[in-house]
């Protein structure tokens, strides 16, 4: 019971430092961004942004959740659960609010909890179809990076850096997703040495036993596929609602080359992604989003309102569609069954 009580203390203690180093990090940021803007300047950018665009942004975003939904439905048909597609769409969605507003993306654990005491998803499927879905939407956006590395080459930006930092995205993502069988194997087997923790081992066995049916159902060729589709949407809807803002201030879609943005929001996303990023993803995000566009030839002044405003939506998007689907998850029934098996 003490070692108990000293191990949440020591949770609790963590989390109150991240929180903490979050708050210092937003304010700071912040603090230093508006030192060059104003708020009147980020409320004229917002109030001229293109309606239809905007619009626009709105369905791309919503296809790629669907799309993404497709993709984990895929993945845990293969390992033998067949889920509502409705129902899983909402968890999608919980699922991406909860990746914007915790750290680390911590939020991507929500999608298995969910899965299991809502949807009635076996936790090794449930694991088995985050994991590798996590690992191939890493495996596509390597060749992204390198090509928008090729892009600005003669740039101030580290075009080295880039190229070696998209090659390794690709290759480690690609190498753990043939060898996470034999990992989980590895592991397994190392548990079972020491005699402990019958429970994991069973998570691990239960985890490997999904991953393999996964493969052998041959779907990686298809999860490939959906995962490229979900990054260009995704994207493709962020550079939507750049144009939507930029537009009316006079800027054309030439001077938006895409793949140089796109180094923009790809930047902008790991600093969030930081265990200490800021408030709800708010402040590293904008920082590093004026850097980087700054970098790429916005004005200093722009590229810090852009990336406020451009945030500032995307979050209150974001969290609007979250709250609503966490609401039909909160209000809907528990699934106290199993889902039905595929071909079942």
């Amino acid at each position: 019971m003490i070692e108990g009580k000293t191990g949440l203390r020591a949770v609790v203690h963590k989390t109150g430092l991240v929180v903490g180093l979050g708050v210092i990090v937003t304010a700071g940021v912040f603090t230093y961004l508006f030192s060059q803007i104003t708020w009147r300047d980020v409320g004229q950018l917002l109030g001229r942004i293109d309606r239809q665009l905007l619009c626009f942004f709105v369905v791309l975003s919503l296809m790629q959740h669907v799309i993404r939904t497709l993709r984990y439905r895929l993945l845990l048909k293969s390992a033998g659960q067949v889920v509502s597609l409705g129902r899983l769409f909402v968890v999608v969605l919980v699922r991406s609010f909860c990746v914007d507003l915790l750290p680390a993306r911590t939020g991507e654990l929500v999608y298995i909890y969910l899965l299991r005491t809502r949807l009635g998803v076996e936790l090794g499927a449930a694991t088995a179809s985050f994991a590798l879905a996590f690992l191939f939407d890493i495996m596509v956006l390597g060749p992204l990076v390198l090509l928008a590395a090729l892009s600005v080459l003669g740039s101030t930006l580290p075009v080295p850096v880039l190229l070696g930092g998209g090659g390794v995205l690709f290759l480690c993502s690609a190498a753990a997703v043939g060898l996470l069988p034999w990992g989980l194997r590895i592991g397994f087997r190392i548990l079972s040495g020491l005699g402990r923790l019958p429970r994991v081992r069973h998570f691990i066995a239960s985890t490997h036993r999904q991953v393999r049916r996964a493969r052998r159902a041959g779907v990686y060729g298809g999860v490939f596929g959906l995962s490229v589709g979900v990054r260009l949407l995704k994207y493709g809807s962020m550079y939507v609602l750049l144009y939507a803002l930029l537009k009316p201030v006079g800027y054309a879609l030439g001077e938006l080359p895409a793949l140089r943005v796109f180094l923009g929001f790809v930047s902008a996303e790991m600093a969030a992604s930081l265990p200490a990023s800021g408030i709800a993803g708010f402040g590293a995000y904008e920082g590093v989003w004026s850097l980087v566009f700054n970098l790429l030839g916005f004005p200093a002044a722009l590229a810090t309102t852009t990336g406020v405003s451009h945030h500032l939506i995307t979050q209150v998007y974001g969290y609007s569609l979250g709250l609503l689907a966490m609401l039909a998850v909160l209000l809907g029934r528990s699934v106290g069954r199993a889902p039905r098996k595929a071909g079942g």
